[in-house]
Protein backbone atom coordinates (compact mmCIF):
# COMPACT_ATOMS: atom_id res chain seq x y z
CA UNK A 1 0.00 0.00 0.00
CA UNK A 2 1.63 3.72 -1.00
CA UNK A 3 1.01 6.01 2.22
CA UNK A 4 -1.56 4.40 3.88
CA UNK A 5 -3.80 4.36 0.66
CA UNK A 6 -5.64 1.19 0.13
CA UNK A 7 -5.19 -0.23 -3.58
CA UNK A 8 -7.72 -2.71 -4.50
CA UNK A 9 -7.67 -5.04 -7.22
CA UNK A 10 -10.55 -4.87 -10.04
CA UNK A 11 -9.80 -7.89 -11.78
CA UNK A 12 -7.42 -11.04 -13.18
CA UNK A 13 -7.70 -10.94 -16.78
CA UNK A 14 -6.05 -14.68 -17.74
CA UNK A 15 -3.87 -13.94 -21.33
CA UNK A 16 -2.57 -17.91 -20.98
CA UNK A 17 -2.12 -20.39 -18.39
CA UNK A 18 0.79 -18.92 -17.15
CA UNK A 19 0.12 -15.16 -17.83
CA UNK A 20 -2.10 -12.83 -16.62
CA UNK A 21 -2.36 -8.70 -16.56
CA UNK A 22 -3.83 -7.80 -12.77
CA UNK A 23 -5.67 -4.22 -13.32
CA UNK A 24 -5.79 -2.50 -9.13
CA UNK A 25 -6.74 0.91 -7.99
CA UNK A 26 -4.50 3.74 -9.18
CA UNK A 27 -5.80 6.55 -6.73
CA UNK A 28 -4.15 9.15 -8.98
CA UNK A 29 -0.33 7.86 -9.01
CA UNK A 30 1.73 9.76 -11.07
CA UNK A 31 4.20 7.89 -12.90
CA UNK A 32 6.37 8.29 -16.20
CA UNK A 33 5.34 4.89 -18.84
CA UNK A 34 8.70 2.80 -18.34
CA UNK A 35 8.48 3.14 -14.73
CA UNK A 36 7.62 -0.03 -12.19
CA UNK A 37 5.66 -0.39 -8.67
CA UNK A 38 6.71 -3.32 -6.36
CA UNK A 39 3.89 -5.22 -5.26
CA UNK A 40 3.05 -8.13 -3.00
CA UNK A 41 2.02 -10.01 0.17
CA UNK A 42 4.41 -12.46 1.92
CA UNK A 43 7.28 -10.70 -0.18
CA UNK A 44 7.27 -8.04 -3.11
CA UNK A 45 8.29 -8.12 -6.46
CA UNK A 46 9.09 -5.29 -9.21
CA UNK A 47 6.23 -4.60 -12.39
CA UNK A 48 6.88 -2.82 -15.17
CA UNK A 49 3.50 -0.82 -15.39
CA UNK A 50 1.24 -2.04 -18.42
CA UNK A 51 -1.45 0.51 -18.53
CA UNK A 52 -1.39 4.07 -19.88
CA UNK A 53 -0.47 6.85 -18.23
CA UNK A 54 -4.08 8.22 -19.01
CA UNK A 55 -5.69 5.44 -17.40
CA UNK A 56 -7.32 5.72 -14.49
CA UNK A 57 -6.29 2.34 -13.55
CA UNK A 58 -2.93 0.30 -13.16
CA UNK A 59 -2.40 -2.80 -14.47
CA UNK A 60 0.87 -5.01 -14.41
CA UNK A 61 1.71 -8.16 -17.17
CA UNK A 62 2.98 -10.84 -14.72
CA UNK A 63 3.86 -14.71 -15.90
CA UNK A 64 3.75 -17.00 -13.51
CA UNK A 65 7.09 -18.91 -12.47
CA UNK A 66 7.68 -22.36 -11.02
CA UNK A 67 7.82 -21.45 -7.05
CA UNK A 68 7.25 -18.08 -7.49
CA UNK A 69 5.25 -16.86 -4.31
CA UNK A 70 4.16 -13.34 -5.38
CA UNK A 71 3.49 -14.26 -9.31
CA UNK A 72 1.64 -17.30 -7.84
CA UNK A 73 -0.25 -15.72 -5.08
CA UNK A 74 -1.22 -12.34 -7.50
CA UNK A 75 -2.82 -14.52 -10.08
CA UNK A 76 -5.01 -16.15 -7.18
CA UNK A 77 -6.48 -12.24 -6.44
CA UNK A 78 -10.35 -11.63 -6.22
CA UNK A 79 -11.54 -8.20 -7.04
CA UNK A 80 -11.87 -5.99 -3.70
CA UNK A 81 -8.44 -7.86 -2.19
CA UNK A 82 -6.44 -5.28 -1.21
CA UNK A 83 -2.30 -5.01 -2.75
CA UNK A 84 0.40 -3.71 -0.72
CA UNK A 85 2.04 -1.55 -3.53
CA UNK A 86 5.37 0.67 -3.62
CA UNK A 87 6.54 3.21 -6.40
CA UNK A 88 7.09 4.07 -8.56
CA UNK A 89 10.20 3.28 -9.77
CA UNK A 90 12.92 3.42 -12.06
CA UNK A 91 14.55 5.21 -15.15
CA UNK A 92 13.91 3.29 -18.23
CA UNK A 93 11.82 6.37 -19.66
CA UNK A 94 11.86 8.63 -22.53
CA UNK A 95 11.89 12.59 -22.32
CA UNK A 96 9.12 15.23 -24.19
CA UNK A 97 12.42 16.61 -26.22
CA UNK A 98 12.75 12.95 -27.52
CA UNK A 99 9.64 12.08 -28.55
CA UNK A 100 9.29 14.72 -31.08
CA UNK A 101 11.79 13.71 -33.06
CA UNK A 102 13.74 10.53 -31.80
CA UNK A 103 13.21 7.47 -33.36
CA UNK A 104 13.04 4.37 -30.98
CA UNK A 105 13.84 0.47 -30.92
CA UNK A 106 12.04 -1.62 -28.72
CA UNK A 107 13.44 -4.77 -28.42
CA UNK A 108 11.50 -7.14 -25.59
CA UNK A 109 11.18 -10.68 -24.74
CA UNK A 110 8.10 -12.17 -23.00
CA UNK A 111 6.86 -10.03 -20.04
CA UNK A 112 9.34 -7.80 -21.14
CA UNK A 113 7.10 -5.98 -23.31
CA UNK A 114 5.19 -4.06 -20.40
CA UNK A 115 6.86 -1.14 -20.48
CA UNK A 116 6.66 -0.75 -24.39
CA UNK A 117 2.64 -1.12 -24.01
CA UNK A 118 2.81 1.34 -21.51
CA UNK A 119 5.44 3.70 -23.58
CA UNK A 120 3.07 3.27 -26.96
CA UNK A 121 -0.62 3.49 -25.45
CA UNK A 122 0.67 6.86 -23.31
CA UNK A 123 2.23 8.33 -26.41
CA UNK A 124 0.11 7.22 -29.66
CA UNK A 125 2.41 9.59 -31.90
CA UNK A 126 5.70 7.76 -30.91
CA UNK A 127 7.85 6.88 -33.83
CA UNK A 128 9.26 3.47 -32.97
CA UNK A 129 9.69 -0.23 -34.19
CA UNK A 130 8.98 -3.07 -31.88
CA UNK A 131 10.73 -6.54 -31.92
CA UNK A 132 8.86 -8.88 -29.23
CA UNK A 133 11.00 -12.57 -28.49
CA UNK A 134 8.54 -15.11 -27.80
CA UNK A 135 8.77 -19.39 -28.12
CA UNK A 136 5.00 -19.20 -30.11
CA UNK A 137 2.52 -17.14 -31.14
CA UNK A 138 -0.07 -17.38 -28.37
CA UNK A 139 2.63 -15.82 -26.18
CA UNK A 140 2.65 -12.16 -28.50
CA UNK A 141 0.44 -10.70 -25.45
CA UNK A 142 -2.00 -7.83 -26.49
CA UNK A 143 -0.15 -7.86 -29.87
CA UNK A 144 -3.31 -6.07 -31.25
CA UNK A 145 -2.64 -2.99 -29.07
CA UNK A 146 0.42 -2.28 -31.40
CA UNK A 147 0.48 -1.02 -35.08
CA UNK A 148 0.77 -3.78 -37.26
CA UNK A 149 3.31 -2.11 -39.12
CA UNK A 150 5.56 -1.27 -36.42
CA UNK A 151 5.35 -4.49 -34.48
CA UNK A 152 7.39 -7.77 -35.34
CA UNK A 153 7.01 -10.99 -33.83
CA UNK A 154 9.96 -12.79 -33.33
CA UNK A 155 9.34 -16.95 -32.53
CA UNK A 156 12.03 -18.91 -31.57
CA UNK A 157 9.98 -22.07 -31.78
CA UNK A 158 7.28 -22.11 -34.30
CA UNK A 159 8.60 -21.45 -37.83
CA UNK A 160 6.28 -19.79 -40.26
CA UNK A 161 4.41 -17.51 -37.67
CA UNK A 162 6.30 -14.15 -37.74
CA UNK A 163 10.00 -13.90 -38.02
CA UNK A 164 11.23 -17.28 -37.08
CA UNK A 165 14.24 -17.03 -35.17
CA UNK A 166 15.19 -14.76 -31.49
CA UNK A 167 15.02 -10.85 -32.01
CA UNK A 168 19.02 -11.19 -31.89
CA UNK A 169 18.91 -12.80 -35.20
CA UNK A 170 16.41 -10.42 -36.54
CA UNK A 171 19.24 -8.04 -35.08
CA UNK A 172 22.12 -9.67 -37.22
CA UNK A 173 19.85 -9.73 -40.69
CA UNK A 174 18.33 -6.32 -40.13
CA UNK A 175 20.87 -3.80 -39.37
CA UNK A 176 19.67 -0.68 -36.97
CA UNK A 177 20.18 2.92 -38.09
CA UNK A 178 22.85 4.34 -35.34
CA UNK A 179 20.49 7.22 -34.93
CA UNK A 180 17.36 5.26 -33.15
CA UNK A 181 17.35 5.33 -29.96
CA UNK A 182 17.40 1.61 -28.65
CA UNK A 183 15.65 0.07 -25.57
CA UNK A 184 16.06 -2.96 -24.09
CA UNK A 185 13.56 -4.90 -22.17
CA UNK A 186 13.47 -8.67 -20.98
CA UNK A 187 16.17 -11.46 -20.04
CA UNK A 188 19.86 -10.80 -19.42
CA UNK A 189 21.22 -13.05 -22.28
CA UNK A 190 19.48 -11.48 -24.48
CA UNK A 191 20.16 -7.68 -23.55
CA UNK A 192 23.91 -8.42 -23.26
CA UNK A 193 23.84 -10.05 -26.70
CA UNK A 194 21.39 -7.56 -28.37
CA UNK A 195 23.70 -4.72 -26.89
CA UNK A 196 26.47 -6.28 -28.29
CA UNK A 197 24.94 -6.33 -32.00
CA UNK A 198 23.71 -2.69 -31.85
CA UNK A 199 26.89 -1.30 -30.51
CA UNK A 200 28.56 -3.42 -33.21
CA UNK A 201 26.46 -1.89 -36.02
CA UNK A 202 27.29 1.31 -34.84
CA UNK A 203 24.44 2.60 -32.40
CA UNK A 204 26.43 4.56 -29.56
CA UNK A 205 26.33 3.92 -26.24
CA UNK A 206 24.45 6.39 -25.25
CA UNK A 207 21.77 5.25 -27.65
CA UNK A 208 21.36 2.28 -25.33
CA UNK A 209 19.05 1.56 -22.82
CA UNK A 210 18.29 -1.71 -20.71
CA UNK A 211 15.93 -2.84 -18.11
CA UNK A 212 16.54 -6.57 -16.62
CA UNK A 213 13.83 -8.89 -15.86
CA UNK A 214 16.71 -11.79 -14.83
Amino acid sequence: MTKGIVHRVHHVRHLDAATYVLRFDRHGLSFEPGQYVTLGSIAMRDYSIYSGADDDFLEVLVRQVRGGLVSRALARCEPGDALAMEGPHGFFVTTAEERGSARYLFVATGTGISPFHCMTRSYPRIDYQLLHGVRAGGECYDSVAFDPARYVACLSRQPGAGFSGRVTRYLREHRVDPGCLCYLCGNSAMINEAFALLRNQGVPREHLFAEVYF
